[in-house]
């Protein structure tokens, strides 16, 4: 069964929302900063107001199999990301702006237990992915503090559609009869490549 999750206020962050949203985009971090090994795709879809990152890959320190996350924003400052692997979990992450510059950010995960009651031994699972997943996600905030603002992306080949998600996010901070324009820009999949299932060889083959 599910583990009662535990929703932490983490603080407040110097930064623009929009460089919490790149992240969406940004294959190359995910090794470094959050211990992604091995991996094998790595896609992003946009829907209108929904932004959707698709990834699988292997974890150096939260699982020895394969993991696979579907991570979406609803909106821009709601994150869902649902983990699929040794033990199934549901991540929440929510940056709110609270001033020009100034966001506010709150984190919890779910984590199913192995038992069809949640017992102490599926609370102890819960609290270490809580505490170990919160501390890959504050690497995020490591960059964050020490970074510029960032306001022409510098992309090298295997890099995320970064362009594609600052026009997406620019639909919620202009008239929302503009809305639809955006989202016509970017609406569909873009797959990224460098990973096992779409590596640089295939495409110089294509």
């Amino acid at each position: 069964s599910w583990v009662h999750w535990k929703i932490e206020d983490l603080g407040e962050l110097n930064q623009h929302p929009m460089e919490v949203i790149d992240n969406m985009a940004d294959k190359a971090h995910l090794a470094p900063i959050h211990g992604s090994t091995n991996m094998e795709y790595f896609e992003n879809e946009f829907n209108d107001h929904v932004i959707v990152q698709r990834l699988a890959a292997g974890h150096r320190t939260m699982s020895e199999t394969q993991m696979i996350n579907d991570t979406w924003y609803t909106g821009p400052g709601i994150l869902l990301s649902r983990i699929e692997g040794d033990y199934p979990s549901l991540m929440m992450i929510s940056n709110t702006p609270i001033e020009d510059g100034l966001i506010r950010v709150f984190y919890g995960i779910l984590v199913k237990g192995k038992n069809e009651v949640a017992n102490e031994e599926d609370q102890a699972v819960a609290n270490e992915f809580h505490d170990v997943s919160k501390a890959a996600f504050l690497q995020d905030f490591e960059v964050w503090f020490n970074k510029r603002p960032c306001l022409n992306v510098l992309q090298v080949i295997g890099d995320g559609p970064f362009g594609k998600t600052r026009i997406w996010y620019k639909q919620f901070f202009n008239p929302r009869d503009k809305a639809k324009d955006y989202q016509n820009q970017v609406n569909g999949v873009v797959v990224t490549r460098g990973t096992n299932r779409d590596n640089f060889e295939k495409t110089a083959a294509e």
